[in-house]
């Protein structure tokens, strides 16, 4: 009778086990196209072939590209979403977050506001793979904003100066999710003018490093000290991650020699 029992208790554990599905959800950045959706469609294929990197069951976040991600209506990052976390991350179902650039922006704002652990509202959420990640704002659209004296661009575009961008929300809360950056330093003359330190030609390694202050920086660790400012008034300086972010253990503390777009590539980490 005992052994009965033990094996309709393993049973049920493994039944329970077989149930159970593990998802990946892309949540992409700035776009001039409308990715509106929800499902494991691509809409307007933002990812093309690097989706294909990830195996197992994906699902999609899709806004318009051009939107504040930080906003909640029709076709928004906000609430796109909360549909698909809470359509695929609860219950019996798992989930690994991957984000590019702004869609990193996005995924942490609504971690960042979602008023308690992510496992204590119910999510199931393993990790986030920031790829790229503009959560701390892009020299170019301070540039952009400055030069245009704040008329140019979309609300993407305002959305992402470093101003704006840092003090959006509290970076320190990451919802008890670890996320894990990937940097890229292929770069090209122009945005490297305007770019501090090592970038991807779009966004900087303090923006995609999750460091806690803008930066020229050329590593991506946990903490680095370098001395800035003009001689003989130079002082140490320190830079940290934001707690809840590292660098994703199969990247160098260098970076990865790749650009901005390219980047979408390494979802798979």
């Amino acid at each position: 009778m005992k052994k009965a029992i033990i094996a309709t208790i393993v049973a049920g554990f493994l039944s329970t086990g077989l149930v159970a599905q593990t998802h990946t959800i892309f949540v992409h950045g700035k776009s001039g196209k409308n990715h509106n959706g929800t499902s494991k469609t691509d809409v307007n294929n933002y990812w093309g072939s690097d989706k294909n990197t990830v195996s197992g069951s994906k699902y999609f976040v899709g806004y318009n590209g051009k939107t504040d991600p930080r906003t909640y209506g029709s076709a928004r990052a906000q609430t796109n979403l909360t549909t698909v976390l809470t359509q695929r991350c609860r219950g019996s179902q798992t989930c690994k977050i991957v984000c590019h650039s702004a869609g990193c922006y996005a995924t942490e704002f609504w971690l960042a506001n979602l008023g308690g652990t992510a496992a204590s509202k119910g999510f199931n959420i393993t990790k986030v793979t920031a790829l790229a990640s503009a959560s701390g704002g892009s020299e170019l659209a301070s540039a952009l904003n400055g030069i245009t004296f704040g008329f140019g661009g979309n609300a993407m575009d305002k959305a992402l100066r470093v101003g704006t961008a840092r003090p959006a929300y509290n970076h320190n809360n990451t919802a008890g999710v670890s996320v894990f950056q990937v940097p890229g330093y292929k770069s090209f003359f122009g945005p490297n003018i305007i770019l501090p330190g090592r970038d991807d030609y779009a966004v900087a390694y303090h923006s995609s490093c999750a460091y806690n202050r803008s930066g020229g920086l050329d590593k991506c660790q946990n903490s680095l000290t370098k001395k800035e400012g003009i001689w003989p008034f130079r002082k140490k300086v320190t830079y940290k991650m934001f707690s809840g972010h590292h660098r994703a253990p199969s990247v160098s503390v260098g970076g990865l020699n790749r650009n901005h777009g390219q980047l979408k590539a390494d979802g798979w980490r």
